[in-house]
């Protein structure tokens, strides 16, 4: 009887390491996450942002002492407008050193610079039409990438097994009236007639401005913070986005006045310097780089976020590079 309890016991040990076999565990393994989709893409597929595209934006220390900076991509020279020329011309000349952040409003914006601080502009800068809110580049941009990952797609089959046509759709999501997709590591959409124009995703830096005609001339400026300015799409201009360092902007106090603008001047966050990247001394010039649109990695990343109804869901991979 002993040796018949034995042998039961013996089977069931044996049915339950099957059912843990390793084919089995393979079979019930966890997808991967974005982020290790992200890690496990190929080095060549990172591709580098120019330092001379980006500006460092700095607060004063945290009260715990921890540095409090934000890194900010402008949007390239033959992509960009008279924003981004008077941007950089601000930058070179050092002129947000010392103004404030004196808008806060939960998930929309963080704005900065110009008025309240009633500082003299430099002289010459750019009056900028509201036409350059499109830009054609972008455009073929967009064009470029999709055709490069269409043809990523018809050689890989690194991924079989996965649904590449419904991933394509949700790359370029073709609502009849709007497409939009990354390009040039940039979500940008673009209109029935073909103009492109990049959109107002988390992190977005626009000009602040007053009714059309104005515009704004790039020294006011509002760091998106939230989803819900999609709607400022193509009815403010663009200039770059925050590519490090949101959560410095974003998590400041509460503005309580309508709007989020700060009640008291007492509340105002000072802002210490703003710089461009290049004029950094090379030792402290920051690295970053972008997935470009041609890797298969960004569909598995795409999947892997559930697709997007709105492309801003997705944020463009963007990591510091390598040492």
């Amino acid at each position: 009887m002993k040796n018949r309890f034995r042998s039961m016991r013996l089977a069931v040990f044996a049915i339950a390491a099957a059912c843990f076999s390793p084919a089995l565990a393979q079979e019930e393994a966890p997808a991967p996450t974005p982020a290790e989709i992200l890690a496990a893409a190929p080095a060549e597929h990172w591709l580098p942002i120019p330092v001379s595209d980006l500006m460092i934006l700095t607060l004063p220390d945290a009260a715990d002492g921890s540095k409090r900076q934000a890194v900010i991509q402008l949007l390239p020279t033959e992509l960009s407008g008279g924003h981004v020329r008077n941007v950089r011309t601000l930058a070179r000349g050092h002129w947000w050193d010392g103004t404030k952040i004196y808008r806060v409003a939960r998930d929309f914006v963080t704005q900065f610079g110009g008025n309240p601080d009633a500082k003299a502009v430099p002289k010459g800068l750019e009056t900028v039409p509201e036409s350059e809110y499109y830009n054609a580049a972008l455009g073929a941009k967009r064009d470029t990438d999709r055709a490069a990952l269409q043809a990523a797609v018809a050689y890989s089959n690194q991924y079989q097994g996965t649904d590449i046509q419904p991933l394509m759709k949700m790359i370029y999501e073709n609502t009849g009236a709007q497409s939009v997709g990354f390009g040039g590591g940039w979500p940008i959409g673009s209109d029935k007639q073909g103009r492109a124009y990049p959109l107002t995703c988390r992190g977005a830096l626009s000009p602040a401005h007053y009714d059309p005609p104005d515009t704004g001339s790039g020294a006011e400026l509002s760091v998106i913070t939230g989803e819900a300015a999609r709607s400022l799409d193509t009815t403010f201009g663009m200039v770059g986005r925050v590519i490090d360092g949101l959560e410095h902007l974003q998590n400041l106090p509460l503005g309580t006045d309508p709007g989020g603008f700060y009640a008291d001047k007492s509340q105002y966050v000072p802002i210490s310097s703003i710089r461009l990247a290049s004029e950094l001394p090379l030792a402290e010039q920051p690295h970053y780089e972008y997935l470009a649109s041609y890797s298969p990695a960004l569909l598995q990343y795409i999947a892997a976020h559930g697709g997007y109804g709105n492309i801003c869901t997705v944020p463009v991979p963007v990591r510091k590079a390598p040492q």
